[in-house]
């Protein structure tokens, strides 16, 4: 082989090499950062579950109540009409 092939030849294996370096530690920096930012979204996500939750549980306290809360206004409501009579 000439010189001048050898010369390409190593050129072109060096740039070759040069460019799947680049490539793999690209994907490797852009596979990081895709990790990390799941990692935020799982985070965000279970913190939104636990808010979700928490809210479910004063709702459902809450539609228990309803009936003893009518109940009591009723009482409310009936005592104060015989108030509102006694007093005409």
């Amino acid at each position: 082989m000439s010189e001048a092939v050898q010369v390409a030849l190593i050129t072109g294996g060096v740039s070759l090499f040069g460019s799947i370096l680049t490539i793999i530690l690209t994907f490797r920096k852009q596979q990081n950062e895709l990790d990390k930012k799941i990692a935020v979204i799982d985070t965000k996500m279970e913190r939104m579950t636990e808010d979700i939750q928490s809210h479910n549980r004063y709702a459902q306290m809450f539609s228990e109540n309803i009936p003893a809360i009518k109940t009591h206004m009723s009482d409310i409501d009936r005592r104060l009409d015989n108030i509102e009579r006694r007093t005409v």
